[in-house]
């Protein structure tokens, strides 16, 4: 049975408890491994209360119980003995605020505060108040023994602190993989689902990740499946009204026949004429906007621009093709091809001036075909509006003066569909510049 993946924050609490055992298992690691023998011990100032605690217990027994009291008292942490009389005291081993406290806790009993390797008056009441050197609190007991009491770190503390920069760096590391664990978790099946979408190849993409990022691209392909359909449903209208059309256009056609004046007659088969070729122009964009399922073919670049280079020479049309010096097969049928240059040569032509030159870029997996013209050029703000469905910088729609502006539109939709992509820049030398980028085939 398929267990259903975790929701993101499932996810999240996962990792963050999975980092938790791991910081646990060094900390355990590092304490185990290392030799205690090696350690400096870490003091620390024994707590003035607790001291004169002890104190009171040992006046309240008998001399001969202070031994097997001062044992009792003792542990890993904390040692207590006995001394034969109170030390000399050691001045300038701690601040007056730190004598004020024991002096305070003790009630008047004598005592000494021992700071070991220590040059000058220290403060311990910062905590945790750590220090190497050792700290020995002794207070006068009433038979003339004193009572010596010392209070060491606990030594695992003690192998850490006496090697924190490694155990930083070693939490560091560890920190820095779960957090690069956690992000790879999380982001790496969006980029994976923005991939599938950007290549249009969701039928075929696997989902995975948490189920949020799932139900995401089951939404996604459902949402592209009401579109394919509508964008279907879109061609489909346009076939029928321009199949309509063109039954009418017939009509008009037979009937301009019956006009007189041979002026008029002649100007009405031109706009005929120019109504087939505006339903003709409208009838590809929108098939060629539509995506297809078939699959895709492939041409020859080489072939093509010889014969785009010969189609053009029929009709004296000054198009330089740089050579090319080996075949190259791209993702696109003939068809496609052909339509894609004689739209992108027809505009150079009419806007770019008398020569059009056209030459091949290669990459590894994709190939440029610049097609470059010598004319005006576009002002920059209106290079985008080029490659929108009937815009045009010139404001009339009449085909002498550049047609319906959907020709630049109709090689994006062709290029998209192959997985390719259509550029327009101006030219810093002067001139316009179309880069028409296709994948190469197999």
């Amino acid at each position: 049975m398929k267990l259903r993946p975790l929701r993101l924050r499932d996810r999240i609490a996962a990792i963050v408890l999975l980092h938790l055992l791991a910081m646990v298992a060094v900390i355990t690691i590092f304490v185990q491994q290392t030799d205690a023998s090696r350690m400096n011990p870490f003091y620390r100032l024994p707590d003035p209360v607790k001291v004169a605690l002890i104190a009171s217990a040992f006046e309240r027994t008998p001399p001969e119980t202070h031994g097997d009291l001062a044992r009792a008292f003792s542990d890993l942490t904390l040692t207590v003995s006995l001394r034969p009389r109170l030390p000399d005291p050691m001045p300038g081993a701690v601040t007056p605020e730190t004598l004020l406290r024991y002096r305070d806790a003790l009630g008047g009993r004598p005592f000494r505060v021992q700071v070991f390797g220590v040059e000058g008056a220290r403060s311990f009441d910062s905590q945790p108040g750590l220090t190497r050197s050792p700290i020995r609190i002794v207070v006068q007991l009433p038979g003339g023994q004193a009572l010596a009491v010392e209070q060491k770190v606990t030594a695992p503390v003690t192998k850490i602190l006496n090697n924190f920069i490694l155990f930083l760096i070693i939490v560091a590391v560890l920190d820095v993989l779960v957090i690069l664990w956690l992000a790879g978790q999380t982001t790496r099946p969006v980029e994976r689902l923005a991939a599938a979408v950007r290549r249009d190849e969701l039928d075929e993409f696997e989902q995975s990740g948490p189920r949020e990022i799932i139900e995401l691209g089951e939404t996604i392909r459902q949402l592209r499946a009401r579109l394919r359909g509508m964008i279907d449903e879109r061609t489909r209208m346009l076939a029928a009204i321009a199949h309509d059309y063109r039954t009418y256009l017939t009509r008009m056609d037979l009937r301009r026949e019956f006009i007189d004046d041979p002026r008029q007659r002649e100007l009405a088969g031109k706009d005929v004429e120019e109504m087939r070729d505006l339903l003709s122009d409208t009838l590809t964009f929108a098939r060629e906007s539509s995506t297809s399922d078939t699959e895709l073919a492939t041409c020859e670049v080489r072939t093509e621009l010889a014969a785009v280079a010969m189609e053009r020479s029929r009709v004296d049309q000054n198009i330089e093709i740089t050579p090319i010096g080996e075949a190259i097969v791209v993702k696109a049928s003939h068809l496609s091809f052909q339509r894609m240059m004689a739209n992108l040569l027809d505009n150079a032509v009419r806007y770019g001036g008398e020569r059009v030159h056209v030459r091949v870029q290669v990459e590894k997996t994709r190939i440029h075909i610049l097609v470059e013209d010598d004319g005006p050029g576009v002002p920059d703000q209106d290079l985008a509006r080029l490659l929108q469905p009937f815009e045009r910088l010139e404001p009339s729609r009449a085909r002498q003066t550049g047609g319906v502006g959907l020709g630049l539109s109709i090689v994006q939709a062709l290029a998209r569909r192959y997985e390719g992509d259509l550029q327009l820049e101006n030219r810093k030398e002067g001139g316009f510049r179309a880069i028409l980028t296709l994948r190469c085939g197999e």
